[in-house]
């Protein structure tokens, strides 16, 4: 009964409400209770503070301590909101946090010079930061000139498990000097993904090589993610 009545409402509930239940206050999550058929545990709810995110972590005894006796009750509560948190870690799973592109030159004179004036482009490998892992694309089109064909086109995509990784570095490397002067060219950032193989293997490395002054925040947002991913890992 409980499957379906929660079928039903997320039906008729904007999926990105749903998707951020962890961020509900205490109202918010008593709404939903009510509109799932536990409307007299609303005010129990808003009296002892438990928000979305606090809702996960209620035990047994604790909903008993609410008040919450009957065992029926107690069990819809904690299946409701095992399915909250199965739809937000979803969510998460699909969120995207940055995203960028490599810097292949250092200045777009070098650019000029090195594409023949834009008639034989280089195509930049993309970074896309999501929750959990980082997608690195790398693409080698082929291209009659500026031409790029619409069939014989590879690419190479790499899903870098964030749960692996071991450890994230920034080296920063000027631009020639001679572009420096003329061109007053920034350089690069290289951020260093170092990943543990797998069962204690050797360890790889990814590169995301970024403009000048990017690579630091870059490489916070890449930690701030192990950490969440390694987090929900150990659980």
């Amino acid at each position: 009964m409980a499957d379906y009545v929660l079928d039903t409402y997320a039906n008729k509930t904007l999926a990105s409400e749903i998707d951020t239940s962890h961020e509900w206050s205490p109202k918010q999550l008593s709404e939903y209770l009510t509109r799932q058929g536990l409307g007299e545990y609303s005010e129990c709810i808003v009296k002892h503070k438990i928000s979305g995110k606090l809702a996960p972590l209620l035990s047994e005894l604790d909903l008993k301590e609410m008040g919450i006796t009957c065992i029926g009750d107690r069990l819809r509560f904690r299946l409701l909101v095992e399915n909250l948190k199965r739809r937000a870690r979803s969510h998460n799973r699909t969120r995207c946090i940055w995203e960028g592109e490599e810097r292949v030159f250092y200045s777009a004179g070098m650019e000029i010079i090195c594409t023949c004036f834009g008639c034989c482009p280089t195509d930049p490998s993309t970074y896309k930061l999501m929750s959990n892992f980082i997608k690195i694309k790398t693409v080698r089109p082929l291209r009659i000139g500026r031409l790029r064909l619409c069939c014989c086109n590879q690419y190479t995509v790499n899903n870098v498990d964030l749960t692996n990784v071991a450890d994230v570095d920034v080296n920063g490397v000027p631009a020639p000097c001679c572009e420096r002067i003329l061109c007053c060219a920034p350089g690069k950032d290289i951020v260093d993904i170092e990943i543990r193989g797998y069962g204690g293997g050797d360890l790889m490395n990814h590169k995301l090589i970024l403009r000048e002054a990017e690579g630091d925040r870059v490489a916070e947002l890449v930690m701030n993610s192990v950490e969440e991913s390694q987090r929900i890992e150990r659980e």
